[in-house]
């Protein structure tokens, strides 16, 4: 797990992965035999669910996107496939 740097300018509302990071850490992957799995991020205040911008921003379909709702005492936590804007619940497993 690579824990990447918001680099938006307004990080309380947004998000922006800092790609230098995510260059980076696709280099590395060559090393390790290491693949992109899977983005998460937190909605403080919202549901865990993508957002419309969430949704205009997604660069890898393949990606699973798991969205943590912090608005009440117990979090909520659901993962995603978005391709094309559209939006896709994937099961999480607990072992």
């Amino acid at each position: 797990m690579l824990r990447c740097r918001n680099v938006h300018p307004t990080p309380e509302t947004r998000y922006l992965i800092d790609m230098v990071q995510v260059v980076e850490a696709f280099r590395a992957s060559d090393d390790f035999d290491r693949e992109l799995v899977g983005i998460y991020h937190s909605h403080p205040r919202t549901q865990a669910y993508p957002s419309p911008t969430d949704r205009a921003e997604a660069q890898w379909p393949l990606a699973a996107y798991v969205l943590a709702s912090l608005r009440s005492d117990e979090p909520e936590l659901f993962a995603y496939r978005i391709r094309d804007g559209a939006v896709l619940e994937i099961p999480i497993v607990e072992p």
